[in-house]
């Protein structure tokens, strides 16, 4: 593997982040305008409806960001579908394996 990031990886991390200010921005617009909706101004209700819709929307958005970098992340580790190979737990239990082989066949001699 090496250190060289796939070509997409740059893009999915300026998506994190815009996604990011995105959603900082909207929540600070919406606690603004949270006195106005408490006090029942009808444009101001109206606004903040629109504005939870583009919440929901970006809400989505970043969850779907979300999914494709845990899926960059685990292509990072090596999971493939769901699996992960650990080489070192495959060596480890082959070696016990062979030495077992060993000792039962009088350490490597072939049986009549």
């Amino acid at each position: 593997m090496t250190d060289e990031q796939p070509p997409d990886e740059a893009g999915l991390d300026a998506e994190i982040e815009q996604v990011r200010r995105t959603m900082t921005y909207l929540t600070e617009l919406l606690a603004l305008m949270e006195d106005e909706v408490m006090e029942g101004d009808p444009a101001a209700i109206k606004e903040a409806a629109k504005l939870l819709a583009e919440i929901r929307n970006w809400s989505k958005l970043a969850m779907e960001t979300e999914a494709r970098f845990e899926e960059r992340a685990k292509r990072k580790e090596g999971v493939a579908q769901g699996y992960a190979l650990d080489l070192e737990a495959a060596r480890a239990t082959i070696g016990c394996r062979l030495a077992r082989l060993r000792r039962c066949c009088g350490a490597g001699e072939v049986p009549e």
